[in-house]
């Protein structure tokens, strides 16, 4: 009697398996897209994000599960050559790629939904570490980097992550 049993158990899995509804492709996905690559490279959220965030004690260490390449800070380096001269050049195409994609794969379904709420959904790592404790942040190693929620750096994600980036605000953010 037992292995009819599990015969018959068998034999429901499979036939309820394959009643299981494929999703719709022309359906939208409830997930959005990550922030657009274009406007943190062209909008001045990368050079903020260098600038602010790259220093070589900070976010610029090959360890760190968000890491920033930049001109004066982490240089991408040829594996083979790993003692290679330092570059004394602008921060490469494929270091900002690099930098783009340390940012969203941090939280990729926050940064994700934070999209699909044009911003509205602040509470992920990328906007709370920052802060700090004192502005209803969470504890970041080097201190709080941005003031407060007004700061032109936080604005300047927070617009990016909304697909509207406010290059003044970036541009003002790197100093």
């Amino acid at each position: 009697m037992r292995p009819l049993l599990a015969l018959a158990i068998g034999v429901c899995l499979a036939v309820s398996a394959s009643c299981a509804v494929s999703p719709d492709a022309n359906e939208p996905s409830p997930v959005a897209p990550p922030p657009d690559r274009g406007q943190f490279q062209n909008g001045g959220v990368e050079l903020f994000m260098e600038k602010r965030c790259g220093a070589l004690d900070c976010h610029g260490q090959i360890g760190r599960p968000l890491r920033i390449y930049g001109a004066s800070g982490l240089r991408k380096t040829d594996p083979d050559t790993p003692r290679a001269p330092r570059p004394n050049t602008a921060t490469t195409p494929d270091e900002q790629l690099d930098n783009y994609l340390s940012v969203v794969n941090l939280e990729p379904e926050a940064i994700r939904f934070s999209k699909t709420t044009n911003g509205a959904y602040r509470d992920f790592l990328l906007l709370k570490k920052p802060l700090g404790l004192e502005n209803n942040g969470v504890r970041h190693k080097g201190g709080p980097v941005l003031r407060e929620t007004a700061d032109p750096g936080y604005n300047c994600l927070v617009s990016w992550i909304a697909g509207a980036v406010n290059q003044k605000d970036c541009e003002a953010a790197q100093f």
